[in-house]
């Protein structure tokens, strides 16, 4: 795990670290569960996000978190089999998102959107590092 929750005076806030992009924006949908208060899975859904930055990137994929929370009634896990590859306009994610169904003993964070206060995608030292503040 290569996240952190960090303090924030208003909503919740993670950073990730990565290796690759792929992982860092894995990373970021663990970040995603914890402040959520997911827990494991046995369903998929299959995500494809396309932007044209990083940072657009990274705040469509979360808004995409949250609007499959919201339409099926799920909670998201994790990332499997995440991939970004660059288009002609931009840059395109497509993943497996690891999700369960909500149910009643759940005490689940309702998030109601990413912002772009504090967001930043960078490539520092050799490492992809992701942060991100989401509205609660």
């Amino acid at each position: 795990m290569s996240y952190e929750i960090l303090e924030h005076p208003a909503d919740e806030k993670f950073r990730t670290e990565g290796e690759t992009i792929e992982k860092a924006f894995s990373d970021a949908v663990e970040a995603f569960s914890e402040i959520v208060g997911g827990e494991g899975g046995m369903y998929h859904h299959d995500i494809e996000v396309e932007s044209e930055g990083y940072e657009p990137l990274l705040f469509d994929f979360l808004d995409e978190l949250i609007f499959l929370q919201d339409t099926e009634g799920v909670v998201v896990s994790s990332a499997e089999e995440l991939e970004i590859e660059d288009t002609d306009e931009g840059h395109r994610l497509t993943a497996k998102i690891v999700v369960d169904n909500i149910s009643d003993e759940m005490a689940l964070l309702d998030i109601k959107a990413p912002t772009y206060s504090e967001m930043k995608v960078d490539h520092e030292d050799g490492k992809w590092v992701l942060q991100a503040v989401l509205d609660i």
